[in-house]
């Protein structure tokens, strides 16, 4: 009986060390500067006069240019497409994000809507010095007697890396 036990007792602990075994893993982490926007020129489609018949649009596109729809009469040239500047890890690239309809007012309850927000690219990559631009623009919606007024609302873009 005792060399039964003995023999019980050796195969346990030579089971119990036969099954154990220990290892190291490393841990890390990269850690990339933050991705940055900031609004470097507003989007203004400029000084337009409504039609008394007929409702039509204003677009700024991208590069800046001005369509005047046939119903309106614009008035100045001082429109201009939104610019945006990015910064963040060099190199790195990064997606773009438009709304697709927002509403400007003239604070006395006249609106407009602003919709087809359109990028002068949908993605980018940033330089060797971790910045770059993009501009956008879009098309104001004139109503037919248009109430008059300064008109301003404001509308988010979001970058986010790829």
């Amino acid at each position: 009986m005792k060399k039964l036990l003995s023999a019980v007792a050796a195969a346990t602990i030579l089971a119990g060390s036969a099954i154990a075994a220990d290892v190291q893993s490393n841990a890390g982490a990269k850690i990339v500067a933050p991705l940055q926007i900031s609004n470097v020129t507003a989007l203004y489609f400029g000084t337009v006069a409504p039609s008394t018949s007929a409702a039509d649009t204003v677009v700024v596109d991208a590069a800046g240019n001005k369509t005047c729809g046939a119903e309106l009469t614009c008035l100045t040239s001082d429109h201009t497409a939104a610019q945006f500047s990015v910064s963040g890890d060099p190199e790195r690239a990064y997606t773009i994000d438009l709304p697709s309809t927002i509403s400007i007012s003239n604070g006395n309850g006249g609106n407009m809507t602003v919709n087809s927000f359109a990028g002068s690219k949908a993605s980018g990559t940033l330089s060797t010095g971790g910045t770059d631009t993009f501009d956008v623009g879009g098309t104001l919606n004139v109503a037919a007697n248009q109430a008059t007024g300064e008109y301003t609302g404001t509308f988010t873009v979001t970058v986010e890396y790829q």
